[in-house]
């Protein structure tokens, strides 16, 4: 190598170039055949001597001739140490090819021209790609916006050469976190993304054209990104702003440009071929209902997330990312990416970007390579335990059993009911509350005689042991019906049927001539409007006399006691309580499955198939709530969930609900007869409808009672014994919370509040569902 003899001033365009490393990726070239640049590179080296000099010149040009006469390939090695000492007879190695600074690591190689350096880089490629195929890549301009993902893209297209120019987008700079899934070293950290990959690519192959926007993508800069120097050929989104990523598509739409992203998770894959259908939606049409224009000017993620979740598709990430989604803001504080699915995306991106430019794949659409559902274990079923199904009662089933069985002891003779009435009395009884709106009532007319029958067919859940939650609706049914026979001005004379149960409740015979009071008049005017609200409000206060007004009408039912909890405190040792609960119905799998396919009701479809369980949409929930409700549906992301001891969002979810409570209240018997439960449920209906009338809400929080009850009195959850213990503990914590003494039974606890109505139902089973009649 030539000696540093050069003591001139370096030229001052120069030197500010290379003294400005902090932001610097452009390589700077020395032609040694032109006097003006061997001058320049002279006086680099004069004076900087911590420059490093690496040549491997004569190793190049030897493969440079293999490549272009692959036959020399075959020659013993000294013929072929000739021929490239041939190469160099009538110059210096010095004098080949060009020499390459790059003053962010001081060092200084010695490469091929670009030709032939680009024959070698690419020789390996063939006939994966051919030469004319290589040659019209290289006449490509790409665009990356994002440089995590993007950062395995940019590399993986540089390497295989896919690009003649490739601009890179990210206003970030890298951090430590970051370093789990970017491929760069730890001396890096603090520097622009852009910089990094710039840089990166340059020292794979400086005759790469790379042009970076440090300040991301902007709406100042968007157009420049898209058209500057050469509309873009292809545009890779791997950013993570969303209102970005709209407008860029719809730009590129507008130039035609075709879209591609990679998500990183189940090797998500978006194309979108606006080059070749200028009329295509974008993002396929799942964000058309929104008005993207409004994204840059919300503030919160609760405001976001419906955006957020059009675009990624919630319900089709991994169990993982679900999980991952449940967890952040409490355990994690950003969404996880790992180096593995960035690499996986990088690869498969550029392979995507080659075959798009080159005309070899014309589709659009979202796809995914889920390496999870194409290399697995085959699935380790969990052995089903036999379950039998119960049929729901038919009038032949009804019948048989009033024959069967003697109600000599209860009948009462009363009068023929007109058809009107009986509709309105079934009417106002489907309008009770019931756990899970299972609705586990069947009612039916013969005789002079109303029957209350239990359902069973209707009443399976695993929240439902013993059915008592059943009861408490079958009990709150009757409230309705005892009121709305007031109204219409009929005596009701009715017992209940204990030594029938569970499968006959309670019969009613009717006689006319009564007269209803204020009280049964105004309870009963708001059958209709009673209703669950589980919103989340600024917490109110709710005054003594309405509080004392309510257990009052609860405590008219005989054996019911009512008492109600405001202080902030004990609301909070509460709070925790249903929310270990309500994680714990999660994570035993039997409840979690009653939970996802026996209650809930994921859209409107089903709501009208079903006719009963909860429609998602009547929950009352933020945004942020009604995603974490939605991803709870994937059974694998909930296990993992329990693996790493997580669930803090749904946690967080009960307590902000409680918190936000007036008051809580709880309603207890004497004992846990048949009768006590549906005792309760009259008094809890009472309590519910006296609440509507005087505008206080009422959301029922029956979970951990039943948790209880099937871990004290069943002993038979399927958890271990330090759950089991913790159960007994929380239990008892509750009882001393609420001050109940050894012979009180919680039967029915809730939250009081002041809010405004909730606008969506749960829907009630048809009547000729429930209802039938036997008219002789």
């Amino acid at each position: 190598m030539f000696s540093k003899t050069k003591s001139e001033i370096i030229p001052g365009s120069l030197l500010a170039h290379l003294h400005n490393t902090d932001f610097t990726y452009t390589p700077v070239f020395f032609d040694l055949n032109i006097e003006e640049q061997k001058e320049n590179l002279l006086d680099l080296l004069e004076n900087n001597n911590r420059i490093e000099v690496f040549d491997s010149i004569i190793a190049q040009v030897s493969e440079y001739l293999k490549c272009v006469k692959p036959g020399l390939a075959l020659l013993p090695k000294a013929e072929l140490e000739k021929l490239v000492e041939q190469r160099f007879a009538e110059r210096s190695t010095d004098y080949y090819g060009l020499w390459v600074f790059y003053p962010w690591n001081n060092r200084l190689v010695h490469l091929l021209n670009e030709e032939e350096f680009c024959e070698v880089r690419t020789n390996r490629n063939k006939y994966k790609i051919t030469s004319e195929e290589q040659h019209t890549l290289s006449q490509k301009k790409i665009g990356i916006m994002g440089l995590s993902v993007g950062q395995s893209v940019a590399l993986t297209l540089a390497m295989e050469r896919g690009f003649g120019e490739l601009r890179i987008a990210d206003f970030d700079l890298l951090d430590l976190s970051n370093l789990n899934r970017i491929r760069t070293a730890a001396h890096n950290i603090g520097l622009p993304k852009t910089v990094i990959v710039a840089r990166e690519i340059a020292e794979l192959d400086p005759y790469l054209k790379v042009t970076c926007f440090h300040e991301g993508i902007t709406a100042n800069n968007l157009d420049v990104f898209l058209n500057g120097n050469g509309k873009l050929d292809l545009l890779i989104d791997e950013c993570d702003s969303f209102d970005i990523k709209i407008n860029a598509r719809k730009k590129a739409k507008a130039l035609g440009i075709p879209v591609l992203m990679e998500g990183s998770d189940r090797g998500t894959i978006d194309i979108e071929r606006f080059d070749l259908e200028p009329q295509r939606p974008v993002l396929h049409g799942m964000v058309d209902h929104l008005d993207m224009d409004n994204y840059a000017n919300l503030k919160t993620m609760e405001e976001r997330l419906p955006y957020i979740s059009a675009v990624t598709g919630i319900e089709t990430l991994s169990p993982r990312m679900k999980a991952s989604a449940v967890e952040l803001m409490a355990t994690i504080s950003t969404w996880p990416q790992l180096a593995s699915a960035v690499t996986f995306g990088g690869g498969v991106s550029a392979d995507l970007s080659r075959k798009i430019l080159l005309h070899q794949l014309d589709i659009s659409g979202r796809f995914f390579l889920d390496l999870d559902e194409l290399i697995s274990d085959p699935d380790k079923t969990e052995q089903k335990q036999d379950h039998q199904e119960i049929k729901p009662w038919s009038v032949t089933d009804i019948e048989t059993y009033i024959q069967d069985n003697s109600f000599d002891q209860y009948v009462h003779s009363g009068i023929n009911l007109e058809e009107k009435e009986l509709a309105l009395l079934i009417e106002a009884a489907r309008k009770a509350p019931s756990g899970g709106n299972n609705q586990p009532w069947r009612w039916h007319y013969q005789n002079r005689t109303l029957h209350l029958f239990l359902e069973e067919s209707s009443a399976q859940a695993y929240l439902d042991p013993a059915f008592i939650s059943s009861y408490i609706s079958l009990g709150a049914a009757i409230e309705n019906l005892l009121l709305t026979a007031a109204t219409l001005k009929l005596k009701v004379n009715w017992q209940f049927t204990p030594l029938l149960a569970p499968k006959h409740i309670a019969l009613f015979s009717f006689e006319r001539g009564f007269e209803a009071n204020d009280l049964q008049l105004s309870l009963a005017a708001q059958i209709t409007n009673r209703h669950t609200n589980r919103k989340i409000t600024p917490k109110q206060l709710i005054s003594t006399d309405k509080l004392e007004y309510l257990g009052g009408l609860a405590e008219d039912i005989d054996g019911i006691s009512c008492k109600f909890i405001s202080d902030t405190e004990k609301i909070a040792l509460i709070s925790n309580i249903a929310a270990h609960c309500d994680l714990l119905r999660m994570f035993i799998p039997e409840a979690y499955h009653d939970f996802v396919n026996r209650e809930m009701r994921w859209n409107l479809d089903e709501v009208n198939s079903t006719e009963d369980g909860i429609g998602i949409h009547t929950l009352d929930l933020g945004n942020t709530d009604q995603v974490g409700i939605k991803l709870a549906k994937d059974a694998k992301a909930i296990q993992f969930l329990k693996t790493i001891n997580g669930g803090s969002g749904f946690k967080r979810l009960t307590r902000d609900q409680l918190m936000a409570s007036s008051c809580l209240g709880l309603i207890s018997a004497s004992d846990m007869s048949t009768v006590s439960y549906l005792k309760a449920g009259l008094a809890a209906e009472r309590l519910w409808l006296g609440a509507t009338d005087i505008e206080i809400q009422v959301h029922p929080l029956n979970v951990p009672l039943i948790f209880f009850y099937k871990n004290s009195i069943e002993n038979n959850l399927s958890i271990d014994s330090f759950e089991k213990e913790k159960l007994f503990n929380l239990e008892s914590d509750l009882r001393g919370i609420f001050e109940l003494d050894e012979q009180q039974q919680p039967m029915f606890m809730f939250r009081l509040f002041i809010a405004s109505s909730s606008p969506e139902r749960t829907i009630r089973k048809s009547t000729y569902k429930i209802f039938s009649s036997g008219r002789e």
